[in-house]
């Protein structure tokens, strides 16, 4: 899958300049550093899944400061929402399911200078009704808006994630009907609103 008119697209930079100005509307802001124990242990605990390690977090924030941003209640991370935007060596990887999005290679990182080739929707997770509704109001505002551009692939590792995808979000399954691959097409977020 490509992504028509690669020439109109903004660089990593621009496009997290506007994704942070769009998440900020709905109480969104980049983790901080120290905020990361805390949200992993809320991830993995709610997912019941491994992942990703402060580390990698970290390292990943270090490249793109949008890629793990965070809904606060009284100064407490109450849902979090993971984007990666990547570089075309990804893509044959994330179409045959075989992209590492626990542990996440920089290399595989767009940076600031570049164009993102495709889209990674890293996860969600939310401890309160306040944030699961945040990450569904601005879900769709950032794919018509500053994510519109780009084709999405996400993995569904629970049943409740995978159906808030399809149902809220414009993904489908990929490769099959049970695939927990998921993909959202431009144009598909376009219809999705």
């Amino acid at each position: 899958m490509t992504i028509a008119g690669n020439k109109q697209l903004h660089t990593t930079a621009r496009v997290t300049e506007r994704m942070l100005a769009l998440v900020s509307e709905f109480g969104f802001a980049p983790i901080e550093s120290e905020e990361f124990p805390a949200v992993h242990d809320m991830a993995a605990s709610l997912m019941k899944h491994k992942v990703s390690s402060c580390d990698t977090f970290k390292a990943v924030q270090a490249i793109q400061a949008g890629s793990s941003l965070g809904f606060r209640e009284d100064g407490v991370v109450t849902g979090i929402m993971g984007v990666l935007l990547l570089r075309a060596p990804a893509v044959d990887q994330l179409m045959q399911g075989r992209f590492d999005g626990v542990e996440v290679d920089p290399d595989l990182l767009s940076r600031d200078d570049e164009t993102p080739a495709i889209g990674y929707g890293w996860g969600i997770a939310a401890t309160t009704k306040a944030a699961g509704a945040a990450i569904t109001a601005v879900g769709m505002p950032l794919r018509l808006g500053p994510l519109g551009a780009f084709t999405f692939i996400t993995k569904a590792v629970t049943g409740a994630g995978r159906h808030v995808a399809i149902t809220r979000f414009g993904y489908r399954p990929l490769r099959h009907p049970d695939d927990d691959l998921l993909v959202s097409e431009p144009e598909q977020a376009r219809r999705a609103a």
